[in-house]
């Protein structure tokens, strides 16, 4: 019989995402395969009583690299989203959660009150105030157009347009574009002028500014006059007019500290909405430590770091050892054909592991020795190193969800080039440690 490689036996999970970024959501990654450990029911317990007035404060997500802070946003983000019926069913799937009833209900009476989630992701791009500005609204508005609601805060962003407009070079292009056939059959206005004497005068903009954003979007005109007071009027009108709630949910967010560490008073207005109506900018970084360094030995209770963490509550989301393997054996997918016979190797692969089994799940406070199981031909002890070897040296592009997830066609000895070249009777059947070395140092980053 020939000797059968271990991808003859599995496969790793397609579904299985190494790290949630807009590629992977685009690309339909699940949201309802997060895990709920103990600290994303802390953030699910914490944005609970943000939504139901018991802070005034919104809440920054942070944690050390590979512990899966993306995930949990994104499942925040989408449990705020999807129907009743699809929180339930996530609910009942996990054990935790169905000790947390009360959670569950207040959750959903939240949403059935009204909720707008945003979502955007990296910024940095962002080094200026106005950028800041600009990225803010085009999320709320791309999500007040996803979610069809209709009003759009027309009325307090006229203050804006008619600023831009009371420029002459800018009215002077207006000009020109009103004698174009498509834009006077679609404005009653024949001049920047007549624009700014309608937004002026009237109380229903609602068709005019509708035209003005069709003009500038198909022109390309994206210098519209914002500022924090405007961008605060606008969020504000919006939440009112409509009657909801809006949670905007900002991952990658560290890039905007670092780029911005001496212009952060415009970013604390922003955050400051929460204090007067329920606008919450819910912010993901890495750990707080790695931040705005030039503020680290200033205790001063005025400085601009001490000022904007105050606006937040915060919370850690860590990735415990037992649950990283619980993670990786799920991205296991054991063929059907090959189960019993993986089911006997497995048996084999086990019991050579006896001594680094027993320590590896005292030391990880792992209750199931089948979940060590669901890890082979992964090593105990290499996948104890594994878990913590991203956080260790503070790289966010090279994970425990990398090495497993890694094509086996790239030039990269990871996992999917281990199961691909190796065999449950090869000389060396068990993935171990030092293999770790490749993917991490020789193809890695840390060199």
């Amino acid at each position: 019989m020939p000797e059968m490689k271990y991808c003859e036996y599995f496969n790793v999970n397609e579904e299985y995402w190494p790290c949630i970024d807009e590629s992977a959501i685009n690309s339909g990654a699940k949201w309802d395969t997060t895990y709920p450990h103990e600290t994303f029911i802390t953030l699910l317990k914490t944005t609970e009583m943000m939504l139901g007035g018991g802070t005034n404060r919104s809440i920054w997500i942070h944690g050390a690299y590979g512990t899966g802070k993306s995930q949990c946003a994104f499942a925040l983000k989408r449990l705020l989203e999807v129907s009743e019926d699809e929180v339930r069913a996530y609910w009942n799937k996990y054990e935790p959660l169905k000790k947390e009833p009360v959670l569950l209900e207040k959750i959903v009476g939240h949403k059935n009150q009204g909720i707008l989630t945003a979502y955007r992701y990296a910024s940095g791009s962002i080094t200026t105030p106005q950028q800041l500005f600009y990225a803010i609204q085009e999320s709320i508005k791309n999500a007040l157009e996803t979610n069809n609601i209709e009003y759009k805060g027309e009325n307090s962003l006229k203050e804006s347009v008619i600023s831009w407009l009371e420029d002459p070079i800018n009215a002077d292009m207006i000009d020109k574009l009103l004698q174009q056939p498509k834009w006077m059959s679609a404005f009653s206005q024949s001049s920047a002028e007549q624009i700014i004497n309608a937004l002026k005068k009237s109380s229903d903009v609602s068709s005019l500014m509708t035209n003005i954003f069709d003009l500038a979007a198909e022109r390309g005109i994206t210098a519209l006059n914002l500022t924090s007071d405007s961008l605060r009027n606008w969020i504000l009108d919006i939440i009112h007019k409509n009657n909801i709630k809006i949670v905007f949910i900002w991952d990658e967010f560290s890039d905007y500290f670092r780029k911005n560490s001496d212009s952060l008073g415009e970013f604390q207005k922003l955050v400051s909405i929460c204090q007067e109506a329920p606008f919450y900018l819910m912010i993901v970084t890495h750990p707080l430590s790695s931040l705005i360094q030039k503020y680290a030995s200033v205790n001063d209770k005025t400085n601009p770091w001490t000022v904007v963490q105050q606006r937040f509550d915060k919370v850690e989301i860590t990735l415990p050892d037992n649950i990283a393997f619980d993670l990786i054996g799920h991205a296991f997918d054991v063929k059907e054909a090959a189960r019993a016979n993986w089911a006997a190797m497995t048996d084999d692969l086990n019991s050579s592991v006896t001594a680094a089994r027993s320590a590896v799940i005292k030391s990880a406070s792992i209750k199931s020795e089948s979940i060590i199981r669901d890890i082979l031909p992964l090593h105990p002890m290499a996948a104890l190193v594994l878990k913590n070897i991203a956080s260790a040296f503070q790289s966010n592009q090279r994970s425990m969800f990398d090495f497993i997830k890694t094509p086996k066609d790239l030039d990269v000895k990871a996992f999917q080039w281990f199961i691909q070249n190796t065999s449950p009777v090869s000389e060396r059947p068990l993935l171990t440690v030092d293999m770790l070395w490749n993917f991490f140092y020789e193809n890695g980053l840390f060199l």
